[in-house]
């Protein structure tokens, strides 16, 4: 049976937290860059193991990061090197099966953008966050975008279902917010994904766990 397969980006499609490097490289030449990037990995953390609500960990990492529309550019077009190895081979057997394929995302589209168009997902396939700008510097971010708190994952998977017609929807995810997607009863089925990063309370709840890709692929494929 078909069905719609929906990942998360950051740590699962990508190989890296994407406002985390992009916040890295901005602070490279900055006295304090070191300090200011490791804050942000703890808040990251805190977010993704559900020790902190999602929008309370966006606006303080935000606060920290500083970016500016040159850094947000720089740093979308990195990331398109850093696709987790084997995962543009299974998106095209998933695709080649005839299952319908998304990515829902906490991060930002001006970031993830171009490495997704390189695993093969159009505009139409992507839900993310967006920035907010004031002139050139990043100010914050769209407060409606439901993907910017905690909970939000499962109103968006629970709509592309429905757009999809499909009649199970399977959530792929390293973090607390890919699994609150299931919990809710947006996503049928869960599986947690530690090839890139192991989070103990995604591991302990998820009723499956992919410690590689090919794990990843056997539980989806068979």
């Amino acid at each position: 049976m078909s069905r719609l397969i929906v990942f998360d980006v950051d740590s699962t499609l990508l190989a890296v937290e994407s406002l985390d490097f992009a916040v890295d490289r901005a602070l490279r030449d900055a006295g304090d860059g070191p300090q200011r990037a490791a804050k942000l990995k703890a808040l990251t953390d805190l977010g993704m193991a559900g020790s902190l609500e999602f929008r309370a960990s966006l606006e303080q990492r935000l606060a920290i990061a500083g970016l500016t529309r040159r850094a947000v550019d720089e740093a979308c077009e990195a990331l398109r090197a850093h696709a987790t190895e084997g995962m543009a081979d299974l998106l095209e057997a998933l695709r080649a099966k005839g299952h319908d394929v998304a990515a829902v995302s906490g991060g930002f589209v001006e970031l993830i953008s171009p490495a997704l168009a390189d695993l093969g997902f159009s505009s139409g396939d992507i839900r993310a966050n967006r920035f907010v700008f004031d002139g050139e510097a990043v100010t914050g971010f769209d407060r409606n975008n439901p993907l910017s708190r905690s909970g939000g994952k499962g109103q968006v998977v629970a709509a592309l279902k429905a757009l999809t017609g499909r009649p199970l929807a399977v959530m792929v995810g390293d973090g607390m917010t890919d699994y609150e997607a299931f919990a809710s009863g947006a996503a049928d089925s869960f599986i947690g994904f530690g090839a890139v990063t192991v989070r103990a309370p995604v591991r302990e709840k998820a009723p499956a766990f992919a410690e590689t890709v090919e794990d990843l692929r056997k539980l989806l494929l068979g």
